[in-house]
């Protein structure tokens, strides 16, 4: 669970940044609401198709293939947060760093993402949070190599009876991690989703 939701949340904030970026730039709106589209189609639509074109390339039951399937999930609210965030960053700050020298990536590099910080915190926590809970990709995609805990955690329910005490144990295992990183991160993930909220 650590590695697939630590790998989907970095490759989320790799390839979300810079797209968010450009859409809120270029004022790509056909993308953003293609992206939002993907983001509300339910999960299982994407399942099945995954399933067959990873058993074809043998990836079944690896990393890679759990953090892509999270990818799905995880990245289009990446972009979709951080789009607001870039919006209220002033068009002058990048104009000025471009006549002091910078490129484009560099005015992205060193002026968007540091004055974006708190969303970048708030979207890391999210789909932290998102990917270490998903149950029904990690289900179909997993097997005993590559087992996460929400999974591990269903093995108590059997036909018969239900395991109550390792149940609870798994569900506390499950929930510790996500509520000690929004602990440590609390105030970030406040700021990042009340900023912008009030002008002047």
């Amino acid at each position: 669970s650590t590695v697939v939701a630590l790998g989907s949340t970095l490759f989320a904030l790799i390839f979300g940044l810079p797209a968010a970026y450009c859409i809120s730039r270029y004022k790509q709106t056909g993308l953003a609401l293609a992206i939002l589209m993907a983001r509300m189609a339910p999960g299982i639509s994407f399942l099945l198709p995954l399933f067959i074109l990873f058993s074809r390339l043998g990836m079944l039951d690896t990393y890679p293939a759990l953090i892509l399937t999270h990818l799905t999930r995880v990245m289009p609210l990446v972009i979709w947060i951080m789009i607001g965030f870039f919006d209220d960053v002033p068009q002058a700050v990048e104009d000025a760093a471009r006549i002091d020298g910078c490129s484009t990536f560099g005015a992205f590099f060193r002026v968007a993402l540091p004055l974006t910080m708190p969303g970048i915190a708030a979207s890391a926590i999210l789909c932290f949070i998102f990917s270490w809970n998903d149950f029904l990709f990690a289900l179909v995609i997993a097997s005993h190599r590559t087992i996460t805990l929400p999974v591990a955690a269903y093995g108590f329910i059997g036909y018969g009876e239900i395991n109550w005490g390792g149940l609870t144990a798994a569900a506390m295992v499950i929930t510790l991690p996500a509520l000690i990183l929004a602990l440590f991160i609390q105030k970030h993930i406040v700021k990042g989703l009340t900023f912008g909220a009030v002008k002047g």
